[in-house]
C-alpha cells in the first residue's frame, strides 16, 4: 500500500515542473536497495508503537518470521536500528534482516 502512494506522490510531482519523468524517479528507486527488519520477539505492549512507524504485522503463514517488520531503505537501517533498540527492545538487539533488490520486492 505504501508503495501506490508513493507512486502517486511521484505521478503528481510531473506537473510541478520538476525536470526528470515519473517513470526516470521509479527507475531510480528501483535500483536502490532496501532492508527488511522483522522486530521478532517484541513486548507485546510495543505493538502500537510499532503500528504507528509503518511496520505490519506477518503472522507466519507466508514463510516469513512471525513478528512486525519493515522495509527501510538502506541508507536509514541504521536509524531504524537505534529507534528498535532504543524504543521497542531497549537493549543491544540485533534483529532479523534480509536485504532486498527491486526483483525480491516485486516478485509475483
Amino acid at each position: 500500500m505504501d508503495d501506490c502512494f508513493a507512486l502517486l506522490e511521484i505521478l503528481d510531482r510531473k506537473g510541478s515542473g520538476q525536470a526528470s519523468s515519473p517513470f526516470c524517479e521509479l527507475y531510480t528507486a528501483s535500483q536502490q536497495s532496501r532492508v527488511r527488519i522483522f522486530a521478532e520477539n517484541s513486548p507485546y505492549d510495543s505493538k502500537d508503537q510499532l503500528k504507528g512507524r509503518g511496520y505490519r504485522w506477518s503472522d507466519g503463514s507466508d514463510g516469513r518470521p512471525k513478528a512486525w517488520w519493515t522495509e527501510v531503505a538502506e541508507p536509514m537501517l541504521e536509524e531504524e536500528l537505534l529507534w528498535l533498540r532504543n524504543e521497542i527492545y531497549r537493549y543491544e538487539a540485533t534483529p532479523l534482516m534480509r536485504r532486498l533488490t527491486a526483483v525480491d520486492r516485486f516478485r509475483a
